[in-house]
């Protein structure tokens, strides 16, 4: 079995916000493949930002999955018109 092992607490918790980042983003892809808008996505980015900062980790990851849901989440505003 691999074993991961972290230097200290912080950089453990900076991983899993890190991974959960890449879930929540993985899942909101899928709902934009369905020409859905994901809106739930975008908020829980913004969310587990907040968090993060808030706590002093670094969220430049979480925030770069964010400005993708943004835009892609405005564009299908302009597109669709729906909220």
């Amino acid at each position: 079995m691999n074993q991961i092992v972290f230097e200290d607490k912080q950089g453990f918790t900076q991983a899993a916000f890190n991974e959960v980042t890449r879930i929540v983003s993985q899942h909101g892809a899928s709902v934009l493949e369905c020409l859905a808008p994901a809106f739930n996505t975008q908020q829980c980015l913004e969310h587990l930002a907040f968090v993060a900062s808030e706590y002093a980790y670094d969220y430049s990851y979480i925030d770069a999955h964010l400005e993708t849901f943004k835009k892609a989440n405005s564009e299908f505003q302009d597109v669709f018109g729906e909220e």
